[in-house]
């Protein structure tokens, strides 16, 4: 352009000054970088430095002043003691300027960024020292006073262009669009709200972004995104919830499955693999910006062409992305079907796709799973029983560890979920299936984003449910194995106490907790009693509805049992101090020292996990009445 054509775009604007402001840095200081919230004029008046306008590299000295266009970002880094003037501006139109002209900013002046290494310093220096003294003065005349000072400091400049031809630069749509996305990643961003704030036409905006940077300017967005988690990942304690939200996702799901993408882990993974340092390329060492570097330039722009951007540029953060596992995309619709017994499994006849009906509705499977979560201990058990390790789990007390099992036969690998569901943790074991009991609703909706799901009730028969997990698996002849030889063991041991028990004696089991309960003879212990070894339950429970019914010490006289097993505490911890309370109260009454069982010493301490129909357990707890019974 021109030196008349400047002047004429200039004389056609109405000109109101925003703010006149002096700077004095030390040497080697950084400033943070700064948008311009209006036009501007930068002139350096003592030292020198380097300035950034838009990634465009200026090494500047007292002989400079540069332009740029409101929303350029500057940056500096200061090599000396130096000091600069910013006169931030505004401009209205008149009626005659080409309103064209005006919009697209290519033939406007005021929208062009340029460097002037001018000749004469001294007088701009002069002018620009006596506007900012008239502004910080105040008021309305010093105001108006200010206004004609800067049409000096504009006639100088002209006067000095026309002596001479400025570097100017053109400003950049996709520097302009990477600027904004990197300082909104956190809001909402769609491509329509970028074109809006940088006043482009969508597909003109795509399409310079992608032919610039190779990828789209939303693609852009995730990828960086992605990156300010790996960081967050690596140098904080925050929580994966917590970041996906600093980044921009309220779905913590959505954000686990586009972190995976990215970098082939899930968040969890990566941060406890970027702490024992086993990640080969760490790509979070620095992340001020993807395309922001601060090597020295010369009245040349830094910023390279598109293939540098695509490879080297960016800060390493070309990390391969991989596919998230299917079984993690797939969201099921589900409907509620109950049986009378429980949970009803009813595969369909496909061969390659099974649908289950459940306690929560209908879920489709894609062949037989192998990374499978099971939401609740007592799934874990029948899994184990079944000869599955299973993938993950809930915890049993805060422990993956089932207390009544050899370590050496459960998965030493068992990713822990947490003794409530983690939902955190359960996206990112990426199980195939969860596998669950009795859960809300709200929780059943949200682990369905993680993968299928499959619920059981847990009240009905535990030898139904399973073989009902069995076919869920794919183990229906390791079920049918494993109860066949459980009720072979069932019959030997009551053989074996038929030389003990005579067959009038009776049995009870009660636990203690925060008061007295007894147990019904259909359920746990009392089932193991009365069902698999055929002993005599006290006739009083026989038509009892409840599992378990609070009773008074008084009313014990009443049932009088012949042997009494009772648990001490709640099954979730190795000590409960109000059950022990309890107990002692218990033992100091003469109701307690009169009862049969008590006088012939037939009182049988179990552990607190015994009161569960799962098939470890119930195996072990054949043996501990074994061992009770069996003199």
């Amino acid at each position: 352009m021109d030196l008349s054509t400047y002047i004429r775009q200039w004389t056609q604007s109405s000109l109101h000054i925003l703010d006149v402001r002096y700077t004095l840095i030390p040497t080697g200081k950084q400033l943070p970088p700064y948008r311009f919230p209006a036009n501007a004029f930068l002139l350096v008046s003592r030292g020198q430095g380097e300035f950034v306008l838009n990634q465009t590299s200026y090494l500047v000295s007292h002989s400079h002043v540069l332009h740029g266009n409101k929303g350029l970002h500057m940056e500096l880094i200061s090599q000396e003691p130096m000091a600069y003037y910013l006169i931030l501006y505004k401009t209205e139109h008149t009626a005659n300027t080409d309103p064209l002209h005006v919009l697209n900013g290519l033939h406007n002046a005021l929208e062009d960024s340029f460097a002037l290494q001018t000749d004469y310093p001294a007088v701009l220096h002069q002018h620009a020292q006596e506007l900012y003294h008239t502004w910080m003065d105040g008021g309305d005349l010093a105001r108006f006073k200010a206004r004609a000072m800067f049409q000096l400091f504009l006639h100088e400049i002209m006067h000095q262009l026309d002596q001479q031809s400025a570097v100017t630069v053109k400003p950049d749509i996709v520097d302009q669009a990477i600027r904004y996305i990197e300082e909104h990643f956190a809001e909402s961003v769609t491509l329509d709200a970028l074109s809006r704030a940088l006043n482009y036409n969508v597909q003109y905006l795509s399409r310079k972004f992608k032919s610039k940077m190779g990828r789209s300017p939303i693609d852009y967005l995730i990828h960086f995104r992605m990156e300010k988690a790996i960081l967050l990942l690596s140098e904080t304690d925050a929580t994966v919830q917590d970041i996906a939200r600093q980044v921009g996702y309220d779905d913590l799901f959505y954000f686990i499955r586009r972190f995976k993408k990215h970098t082939g882990l899930v968040p969890g993974q990566y941060r406890k693999q970027a702490a024992e340092q086993q990640l080969s390329n760490v790509t979070y060492k620095r992340l001020t910006s993807s395309i922001w570097n601060s090597a020295s330039l010369n009245y040349t722009e830094w910023r390279s062409d598109a293939v540098d951007h695509v490879g080297e540029k960016g800060d390493s953060f070309m990390s391969k992305e991989y596919k998230t596992p299917l079984a993690v995309a797939l969201l099921m619709c589900m409907m509620i079907m109950l049986s009378a017994c429980g949970t009803s499994i009813q595969p369909s006849q496909a061969s390659t796709s099974v649908e289950y009906q459940h306690d929560m509705g209908v879920t489709k499977l894609e062949g037989t799973p192998n990374k499978i979560a099971a939401a609740d201990y007592r799934i874990m058990d029948t899994l184990y029983a079944l000869g599955v390790y299973p993938h993950a789990t809930t915890t049993y007390g805060g422990s993956t560890v089932l207390p009544y099992m050899d370590a050496d036969q459960q998965n030493p690998d068992i990713l822990p979920l947490g003794d409530k569901i983690n939902l955190e943790a359960a996206v990112e074991s990426e199980p195939d299936l969860i596998i669950a009991r009795h859960i809300e609703p709200t929780v059943y909706e949200q682990l369905s984003k993680v993968a299928p799901v499959i619920v059981f009730r847990g009240d009905g028969d535990w030898r139904e449910e399973m073989k009902e997990i069995a076919t869920v698996v794919g183990k229906e002849q390791q079920a049918e194995d494993w109860l066949a030889q459980y009720d072979l063991k069932a019959a030997q041991i009551k053989r074996k106490m038929a030389q003990y028990i005579g067959e009038d004696e009776t049995f009870l089991f009660m636990r203690v907790q925060k008061n007295v309960q007894v147990a019904s003879p259909n359920v746990h212990l009392g089932a193991t009693l009365s069902k698999d070894l055929g002993l005599k339950y006290v006739p009083q429970l026989t038509n009892m509805k409840d599992t378990y019914e609070t009773l008074s010490l008084e009313t014990l006289p009443e049932l009088n049992p012949d042997h009494i097993f009772m648990t001490i505490g709640k099954s979730t911890v190795s000590h409960d101090d109000e059950a022990e309370k309890v107990l002692e109260e218990m033992k100091q009454s003469a109701v307690w020292s009169n009862l049969k069982a008590v006088k012939a010493g037939n009182i049988h301490i179990m552990p607190q996990w015994v009161f569960g129909d799962y098939p470890n357990i119930k195996v072990e707890s054949l043996e501990l009445v074994e061992q009770a019974l069996v003199k």
